[in-house]
């Protein structure tokens, strides 16, 4: 899925919003706080507006129920930009954190 998507995508470069990330096992869950001490590490692509309206089904669908997609602003190199984030939703209380906001997985 990831690299379909970034074959329809341009890369916009790092970013990263206040939140805190969690280990799932096989991938992470990320959870927005603008209230956070800690940031949540990633990239920002932007599509053409065909190309979301035509795969933002079928990347709900990827993302599952776990997830909910929302406008988060995120921090660039060029200053906040409002980004849609999939955002992890059930409780995060026995999760393992990953302290550094990135994951390598």
């Amino acid at each position: 899925m990831a690299q379909d998507l970034r074959q329809k995508a341009r890369l916009l470069g790092p970013a990263f919003f206040p939140g805190r990330l969690y280990d799932l096992g096989t991938y992470p869950g990320a959870v927005y706080d603008p209230m956070a001490q800690t940031n949540v590490y990633g990239e920002v692509y932007s599509f053409t507006e065909s190309v979301w309206k035509q795969e933002q089904e079928t990347l709900d669908d990827y993302e599952g129920d776990e997830y909910v997609r929302a406008v988060v602003p995120v921090q660039t190199a060029d200053g906040l930009v409002d980004c849609w984030t999939y955002l992890f939703k059930p409780p995060t209380d026995s999760l393992p954190l990953i302290a550094l906001g990135r994951y390598f997985g």
